[in-house]
């Protein structure tokens, strides 16, 4: 090796330093300025923010959607500028080659394919428990089948309601596919009115929906057992089994309807509109917003106590009044408006009067079950108005507010019945129900006569101890002033000292203060002896140890195996059974709707009679829109007694 230190002392010119230098520093920065490994994430920050936060992120590569390498070397300071440039609002091509095997962005004929190369592969989704068909489910649905056989590309495709690098778990409240999102989602494309034009088809229904029963039930009540729009039209097929009856497809969830209607005149027409042609607006097929046919059980017992307010107890005047205000909410749907839509008896069309002797009887058989759903809902009001009113005060009616829960699901059974058009069947239901609200009634007038019976005794004996006490009072002032003048009765008087000693003369008032707040704290303590027990008889308490916290269910003795009786707890209705093991307790009020459930000891099963949903012995849900298990008690058998409690 060439020794170089001789020169280090050599005369060496500045001007040959210089062009050195000018040559050196090209060398050296490029030797120091190597390309640098860059990843995806580093160009395409936001994407990549919101891809590690998917469901796909901690599975899933970029390059197995777009393709590509791994990695790219990129120049230093390349990737900054690349999103400096993209946050300005500039849209800058890449200024690099991403590779052969680099694919872009997917046109959107060509979405469902890229997302069925793992969701339809079997041994992928096999890990995840995920179906493998909903590609092959989305090609012969109607936004598939225009996409391949049309090339329209305005149709849905995987992206538009899953999203593309944000896709999210369905129960995210953040997913474009959680539950309460459906209708917006959908909105995207159904609710774009230059889009549904060029379809022919309406923009106002998802307008429509959010209107209806089901909407208000999901959006507003977060009911995650109302149907959205997937429920019924389905998701990745867009089109659930049967979706040509419209019928089946209500079904599905109003599966008890389903069987009623089945038995009625109406199902024998084959060109009937089944549900829609009733609960639509108007009944207009296509409108969606659905209505039920009766307002919600608590806004029939605010109009009940509305009534009362106007009217007082007039029987003569209250039914009519309470009818005339169901009628004129905007949730009522009368059975003689519905029937009129076909049974019209001016109806334009020129073979109405070959069928107008039909119509006359059609539309007085919808009186006549009108009449009686309007008596069963002013019956139930009654009763569970006065039941709450009562409860607001000091009467314990636990018992009745649990008869009361039974008889609205009662009436909402009797909703369901109407589908039958059996009115025989409707009037015994409504002399059930009828004969519910006499027994409460009967009972909360027991009640009411014991408390009026109470303030009546005890008031007597206010009476007593008032005049005791005035005459005892006066028997003090009496006494006070004989005390004062010296005597028995007899002025007598009293020589004072012209100059009183100043430790001799506040004696006597002293001892007479004494003695005057002496009686007054007796005569306090005494009067407080005797109302305190009158108060106590006449307003009892309404929670005293604990009763809104735990019930017994009786005896356990003669309780047969899955045999379940009733309790109040907490003003609800709580079923205890017994079964092999021991004794078990769950709530009876549905998780749908709040109907009240029944125990079918054969089939060791809970059903609701208003959506046909079933729960098992523990409480799971078996069938139905319920979305969540009944609420589990505490049962034990404590002393030969079945004690229910709160869990926990």
């Amino acid at each position: 090796m060439t020794d170089l230190a001789p020169l280090a002392h050599a005369a060496i010119p500045p001007a040959a330093i210089r062009c050195l230098a000018a040559l050196l520093l090209p060398l050296s920065a490029t030797a120091y300025a190597q390309p640098v490994r860059t990843e995806c994430a580093d160009c395409h920050r936001a994407q990549a923010t919101q891809f590690a936060e998917s469901i796909h992120g901690p599975r899933l590569k970029c390059q197995e959607c777009h393709g590509g390498p791994y990695e790219y070397r990129l120049e230093p300071g390349a990737a900054d500028a690349y999103v400096a440039r993209l946050a300005a609002g500039e849209k800058p091509a890449a200024t690099f080659d991403h590779g052969a095997s680099f694919r872009g962005k997917a046109a959107r004929k060509d979405v469902p394919e890229v997302c069925g190369t793992c969701h339809a592969d079997v041994g992928r989704m096999n890990a995840y428990g995920l179906r493998t068909d909903q590609l092959a489910s989305y090609w012969v649905s109607g936004h598939g089948r225009r996409l391949k056989e049309d090339g329209d590309e305005r149709v849905a495709v995987c992206i538009d309601c899953h999203g593309s690098h944000d896709v999210l778990r369905h129960d995210n409240p953040k997913s474009r596919t959680y539950f309460q999102n459906v209708p917006t989602t959908c909105g995207h494309c159904h609710a774009d009115r230059e889009l549904m034009r060029a379809y022919n088809r309406s923009a106002d229904i998802v307008e429509q929906y959010k209107q209806s029963i089901h909407g208000r039930n999901l959006l507003e009540r977060s009911d995650s057992g109302s149907p959205n729009c997937a429920t019924c039209h389905g998701s990745h097929a867009a089109a659930p089994p049967g979706v040509a009856e419209v019928g089946h497809v209500c079904g599905k969830c109003h599966q008890q309807i389903e069987q009623d209607f089945a038995t009625g005149v109406h199902a024998r027409l084959p060109l009937f509109p089944r549900c829609v042609g009733c609960h639509a607006k108007d009944g207009v097929r296509g409108d969606h917003r659905i209505g039920e046919a009766t307002p919600p059980t608590t806004e029939l017992v605010n109009a009940f106590a509305e009534v009362r307010a106007a009217v007082g107890d007039d029987e003569t005047r209250a039914p009519a009044e309470f009818a005339r205000r169901v009628r004129a909410m905007p949730d009522s749907l009368p059975i003689e408006r519905v029937c009129s839509n076909c049974h019209a008896t001016k109806r334009p069309d020129p073979h109405a009067q070959l069928v107008a002797s039909n119509d006359l009887f059609a539309m007085d058989k919808a009186k006549d079950l009108a009449g009686a759903t309007a008596a069963a809902q002013y019956q139930y009001a009654r009763a569970a108005e006065r039941v709450e009113r009562l409860g607001r005060g000091v009467l314990l009616v636990k018992n009745e507010a649990l008869s009361v829960e039974e008889i609205r699901g009662e009436l909402m059974s009797l909703n369901v019945f109407l589908h039958t058009m059996n009115a025989e069947g409707v009037r015994e239901r409504l002399k059930k129900i009828e004969t519910m609200c006499a027994e409460v009634h009967a009972a909360l007038d027991v009640k009411e006569l014991g408390l009026t019976r109470r303030h009546q005794v005890v008031g007597a004996a206010w009476i007593v101890i008032l005049i005791f006490g005035t005459l005892m009072y006066r028997k003090y002032l009496l006494l006070r002033a004989e005390y004062v003048r010296g005597g028995h009765g007899s002025p007598q008087a009293v020589a004072l000292p012209l100059a009183p000693s100043a430790a001799a003369a506040p004696a006597p008032i002293a001892r007479r203060r004494f003695l005057d707040n002496a009686l007054r704290g007796f005569g306090a303590l005494a009067a407080v002896a005797l109302l305190w027990p009158a108060l106590a008889y006449v307003f009892p308490a309404r929670r005293r140890g604990g009763a809104d916290e735990r019930a017994s269910a009786g005896k356990q003795d003669g309780w047969a195996v899955w045999e379940m009786r009733k309790v109040a707890l907490g003003g609800k209705a709580v079923g205890v059974i017994r079964t092999e093991q021991g004794f078990r307790a769950f709530s009876l009020v549905c998780t749908h709707l709040g109907c009240i459930v029944h125990w079918n000891s054969a089939q060791r099963e809970f059903e609701c009679p208003c959506h046909a949903a079933k729960f098992d012995a523990d409480g799971r849900v078996l069938a139905g829109p319920p979305p969540s298990p009944l609420p589990a008690f505490s049962a034990a058998v404590v002393q030969g007694d079945v004690i229910v409690s709160r869990a926990g």
